[in-house]
């Protein structure tokens, strides 16, 4: 079975109601290359949006065997890593994607090694992140800058809680004082 999708970035309309992007060349694309119009799935949302509930009835929708056949590839993945993704899941249910502009079909020997090429590449530049991240929190230490979330609490206040505690003060009157949860208050003691 063939199955189509098409997405643009907005939902906006007009002052005449009339939406500002469509997805009508779209369909047109889709329908020339055999996909019956009852089988095709829009979204009108930001490839970034996670939630786009035209590309996950067609998933559900999908079975082994079925071809998803999209305009550009662009319109079906988010980033190259959500693509990636969303043709990993999609071959274990052994569908493939065709993509009209692209020329690639992952069914096809070509199109499943520009895939697996798609992969590496966005592997190593997950990986590249990663090390650059790491290496930047490293140098941030070494120049003594506290990396992560700013301390609720001063050195002087923890000092300050210290002291109460041990002259009876309770936990939930000193969290009180300071505006703290009490689990802070007894992470700041652990800390000391």
């Amino acid at each position: 079975m063939l199955y189509g999708y098409a997405r643009v970035s907005t939902s906006r309309k007009d002052e005449e109601g009339v939406f500002v992007q469509t997805t009508s060349s779209q369909i047109e694309a889709l329908i020339n290359s055999g996909v019956n119009l009852s089988n095709i799935f829009e979204d009108r949302v930001s490839g970034k949006e996670k939630n786009r509930p035209g590309l996950n009835a067609m998933l559900e929708k999908v079975q082994s065997g079925d071809v998803i056949i999209v305009w550009k590839l662009d319109r079906l993945g988010r980033s190259v890593r959500n693509l990636l993704e969303l043709a990993e899941i999609l071959k274990s249910k052994s569908v493939t994607i065709r993509s009209i502009s692209d020329g690639i079909d992952t069914g096809g020997a070509l199109g499943g090694f520009l895939m697996t090429i798609l992969g590496a590449v966005a592997e190593l530049e997950r990986e590249t992140i990663v090390e650059r991240v790491k290496s930047g929190l490293q140098a941030a230490r070494n120049r003594g800058i506290q990396v992560g979330r700013k301390r609720a609490l001063s050195p002087q206040a923890c000092k300050d809680i210290r002291n109460s505690i041990k002259y009876g003060e309770r936990v939930s009157d000193i969290a009180r004082r300071y505006n703290v949860s009490r689990a802070t208050v007894y992470r700041s003691i652990e800390r000391a």
